[in-house]
């Protein structure tokens, strides 16, 4: 069997610090600079064995869910569960989407308590309930101690700055009255009460609340 060489090899211009290498029977791989000195891939030429050859095609794939990954979260906020739902798109087995997590985490480039941390804050601006706020971090499948936690540390910030839960509801509920003035009384009030309770609040304050502000608009 003839030996594989490099054929090719240069800077990726889309992901500096990824290098496309090209092989002498026309594989192409995608890794980092570490992984091409680790298998002595620095030079076109270069004669590679067969495990380094396959330590190329194992660690580009996993490169791409990195790269992925990262793409991801820079849209938007991602927790590790969410990521690894997207990456299994991808032709990978669990072990690498797990390697792939594991280093970005490692790396910090990857943090569910950032995340639980920032929507935690965001959300309770916007005017979700605190367990409107649990339930939320729940779904994108953040672990239970790290939910608890953000959302006590979000709640000592918002209250030190004021936020008050009656006064956020009531704020909520005003805003929303609006867009159901010309449905009658009764109506009015279970979409009100409904809207209210998806956003987490308690059903004793939804209804206070809902009854007081839809009184004002009488």
């Amino acid at each position: 069997m003839e030996a594989l060489r490099i054929k090719s090899l240069r800077e990726s211009p889309r992901r500096p610090g990824r290098y496309l290498l090209e092989l002498s029977d026309g594989q192409a791989f995608v890794v980092g600079v570490a992984v091409l000195a680790d298998v002595g891939a620095t030079r076109i030429g270069a004669e590679l064995t067969a495990d380094a050859v396959e330590r190329l095609r194992e660690e580009s794939v996993i490169t791409e869910l990195m790269d992925r990954a990262v793409d991801a979260l820079a849209r938007s906020r991602r927790t590790r569960s969410e990521l690894e739902v997207r990456l299994r798109r991808r032709e990978a087995t669990p072990l690498q989407i797990r390697t792939a997590l594991d280093r970005l985490e490692a790396s910090g480039v990857l943090s569910d308590e950032a995340v639980a941390r920032a929507e935690a804050a965001s959300r309770l601006r916007r005017g979700d309930a605190p367990a409107r706020v649990r339930q939320q971090l729940r779904k994108k499948g953040v672990a239970a101690p790290r939910v608890t936690a953000a959302v006590a540390e979000a709640l000592e910030e918002a209250r030190e700055a004021g936020f008050d839960e009656l006064a956020s509801c009531r704020a909520i509920a005003e805003k929303r009255v609006r867009s159901l003035a010309s449905l009658e009384p009764a109506v009015a009030e279970r979409r009100l009460v409904a809207f209210l309770l998806r956003r987490g609040y308690a059903g004793s304050l939804v209804r206070r609340v809902a009854r007081e502000v839809l009184r004002r608009t009488e």
